[in-house]
């Protein structure tokens, strides 16, 4: 629950302050402790980035995929009227 609400509250940065934080993040990088800056950045990025697809959803997506191209779905329309595979 309390990540949902984390989620909820979370704020995109628009283009100008991405282009202004990578900026900040070059010149830092190209300083005198440049090299240490790059190790954490680096530590930091192997700690947050997430996997956004397991295998299992992988070998669902394409199991969907083979399915769709045998003809094998329903229209939007057809499931709002009940129908089911």
């Amino acid at each position: 629950m309390e990540q949902a609400q984390e989620k909820d509250l979370e704020v995109k940065p628009d283009e100008g302050v991405i282009e202004e934080t990578v900026a900040k993040v070059r010149a830092i990088a190209k300083g005198p402790h440049g090299d240490l800056f790059c190790q954490v950045v680096e530590t930091f990025y192997q700690q947050t980035e997430s996997e956004i697809f397991s295998q299992e959803d992988l070998a669902d997506i394409r199991e969907g995929v083979e399915e769709i191209r045998q003809g094998n779905y329903l229209t939007l329309e057809e499931y709002r009227q009940g129908k089911r595979l």
